[in-house]
């Protein structure tokens, strides 16, 4: 009794660990979905422009939602299983568990297969070329990628030399102290030692990426664990009702 003691103690802390993972998940890819939408939104700015197909960055939130959510139910159902004994929940949560280890394996695979990928480079930089064209002549698209350049430390598609065709100064956005200045001249320093936000925006997607594919990784050691705990737990409790079984059945007998 005192090893299912045991067991059912590491499977709560873990069943809350879990909890806590699938929260945020979730809250992960709510953060993905506020971060791409604006970014998205340069892409479709121009309906002429519109692309139509389905690119993983744009899945990739309501991925991390649909799994958080579900990671969350999973955490749930063994922390009942392992409170009321339940070889039957259990059960359905070392196999629901088991079917999360594999979707996280999957899913970080193709993360890191993908991300490197020309789909990828070719998804960000029209993204971002078709936001910077736009700004030309939408102002509401200008402000957008503003806020992109400010966000991501980045000053036009390539570089700063891409606003002398059609500006006579740099956005207020190339420069590092634009809250406190007027103008932003072509000749900042800080300003032409920025990257373009195409290379910018490219890094930082594969960088965020490949950081949760092996975050991914590392928390699917911890599920395995909860899995082989569970495993224990459901073997001990069958020991237990065939024991008891055969007890009564001896006494049935006498």
């Amino acid at each position: 009794m005192g090893k299912e003691e045991l067991i059912k103690g590491v499977l709560y802390v873990v069943n809350v660990l879990y909890a806590i993972f699938g929260l945020v998940t979730a809250a992960t890819g709510i953060w993905f979905f506020v971060q791409l939408s604006e970014f998205v939104a340069l892409r479709n700015s121009n309906h002429y422009l519109l692309d139509y197909r389905v690119y993983w960055p744009q899945v990739a939130p309501w991925l991390f939602i649909l799994l958080g959510l579900f990671v969350m139910m999973v955490a749930f159902c063994g922390w009942c299983g392992t409170n009321r004994e339940s070889r039957g929940l259990l059960g359905i949560y070392g196999i629901f568990l088991i079917l999360i280890i594999l979707g996280q394996v999957i899913a970080a695979t193709l993360i890191f297969v993908f991300v490197d990928g020309e789909d990828t480079d070719r998804f960000i930089k029209d993204t971002v070329y078709d936001g910077y064209y736009n700004s030309q002549s939408n102002p509401d698209v200008f402000k957008a990628f503003g806020r992109i350049e400010r966000k991501l430390r980045c000053c036009g598609a390539n570089d700063a030399r891409d606003y002398r065709s059609w500006r006579n100064d740099l956005p207020l956005t190339c420069c590092q102290d634009s809250y406190y200045r007027a103008t932003c001249d072509f000749t900042d320093k800080e300003a032409n030692e920025r990257l373009g936000c195409a290379k910018v925006a490219s890094v930082y997607t594969k960088i965020i990426s490949s950081s949760v594919a092996g975050a991914s990784l590392l928390i699917s050691l911890v599920e395995i664990m909860g899995v082989i705990m569970a495993w224990r737990l459901f073997n001990s409790l069958r020991e237990v009702e065939h024991y008891i079984t055969e007890r009564k059945e001896g006494e049935t007998e006498c």
